[in-house]
């Protein structure tokens, strides 16, 4: 898509958002299906270990999840530049994608062992963990692919390409899940190997449509050798890992946060760890709403650094605050009317659902406090700003520390949940201020 010139309209902004939410959105509807399917077994160990192993798994994931941020801020300049830099930023994060995930298959036993150190599991819930863990592994070198790609389609905009690849397979996802688990019988197995075989029907899809999307190589051999090299030169792989080494510090930042939350509720019991990840998969749900218009906005705002277009970007911001206020209010509502039968459709475990009706509260409020945070930060990864994307989350990570530390011990469960809304409310006061700073470096 090239990059804009005229002034950003609501249609222009909603043809590119609706299609990234409704991508987005069909990732925590996956584990809401997962954690349903968990959830009528016949214990509250098949939600909690379940819980447990995506926990893990989002802890190696979230901490590469710059593979695909950084993609689509580098796709999206690029678009303005020309071919060596399409290829650029694809095949130098490809690159980084099966290094790491060569690394987490040679370590694939010590972070789990590691994780279970941290975490206080009972036998029967860690053995369902362990189960899914050892089948899910097998999917990173796909999962980390899959991010490159997707993010790079989604830099250009390719809208179609992107929904059949992330759509397509978490759709994939859930009805494997339904079919191996309700009428096959395959338990926490069959909803492991429902997501692997997912990962690898999306691997498939992302490479095909990028090959397709990038320019033609070179019919001449020696054209086609220095195409190639310039992509790939060491200079160029040393600033992409600036770039990225700060996404990498903010999502250590966030994941400090998630495995503190994750690791003190285990303390409370089974039944509140499984009530806790009952309402955390249903804030995923909110979350990846903002990250669709995150999406959508990292797309015009690396169109605007890359054409020091400040109109641009002026508009973008403006747009994200509009559709962040209202998703936020909308779903606030949702929550504050019905949080009660959404927890009945995750699970029929009485406790559990006691539990977790006795929490939502908290819910209501998480997408009013998060949603700037989770929303405004695309821009700066649009444009490949990302210190104080780093910065901010680092200073939300301590305030939920003090807050953590002073509410657990009095407010219990409560105080848990009291502590993760100050982390999300931190995200969103303490990023809106460096917007200056993206403005001087968009205009150049």
């Amino acid at each position: 898509m090239p990059a804009t010139t005229t002034p950003l309209t609501s249609r222009k902004y909603a043809a590119i958002l609706v299609p990234f939410v409704l991508s987005t959105i069909t990732q925590p509807l996956l584990g809401v299906v997962d954690t349903a399917i968990m959830g009528h077994m016949s214990a509250p160990s098949y939600i909690a270990g379940v819980a447990v192993g995506a926990v893990i798994f989002n802890t190696i994931y979230w901490l590469l999840g710059f593979l695909r941020v950084g993609s689509t801020g580098f796709s999206a300049q690029a678009a303005t530049t020309g071919t060596i830099d399409l290829y650029k930023a694809v095949l130098v994060p490809g690159v980084m994608a099966l290094g790491f995930s060569s690394l987490l298959l040679i370590l694939q036993w010590p972070i789990f062992e590691g994780a279970m150190l941290i975490l206080t599991l009972d036998e029967a819930t860690q053995h369902v963990a362990r189960t899914y863990y050892n089948i899910l592994i097998w999917g990173a070198p796909a999962v980390l692919c899959n991010y490159v790609l997707l993010g790079w389609l989604m830099g250009l905009s390719r809208i179609r390409a992107s929904l059949i690849m992330q759509m397509g397979s978490n759709v994939l996802n859930m009805v494997l899940a339904l079919l191996f688990v309700p009428v096959l019988g395959f338990g926490v197995e069959g909803v492991a190997c429902a997501t692997l075989i997912s990962q690898v029907a999306a691997l498939i899809v992302g490479t095909v449509a990028t090959w397709r999307a990038l320019p033609g190589l070179p019919k001449d051999r020696e054209a086609r050798t220095r195409l190639l090299k310039a992509a790939l030169n060491w200079q160029d792989m040393l600033a992409m890992a600036k770039v990225n080494a700060n996404l990498l510090l903010r999502t250590i930042c966030m994941l400090a946060q998630t495995n503190i939350f994750m690791a003190t509720a285990s303390t409370f019991g089974t039944t509140t760890l499984s009530a806790n990840a009952v309402l955390v998969q249903l804030m995923l749900l909110f979350t990846y709403v903002f990250e669709g218009i995150a999406n959508a906005s990292s797309v015009f705002a690396g169109q605007a650094r890359g054409s020091h277009n400040l109109d641009l970007l002026n508009d973008v911001y403006r747009m994200t605050l509009r559709w962040t206020a209202v998703s936020g209010l909308v779903m606030a509502a949702i929550c504050a009317l019905w949080h009660t039968p959404m927890i009945c459709m995750l699970t029929d475990l009485e406790e559990v659902i006691a539990a977790a009706a006795n929490l939502a509260l908290w819910t209501v409020f998480y997408p009013l406090v998060a949603g700037p945070g989770l929303t405004v930060y695309g821009l700066f990864t649009g444009a490949s700003v990302t210190r104080p994307v780093f910065i901010s989350t680092l200073q939300a990570l301590i305030a939920f520390l003090l807050v953590w530390a002073v509410a657990v011990p009095t407010l219990g469960n409560d105080g848990l949940w009291l502590a993760y809304l100050i982390f999300y409310l931190g995200r969103s006061v303490f990023l809106l201020p460096y917007v200056g700073q993206l403005r001087a470096v968009t205009r150049g």
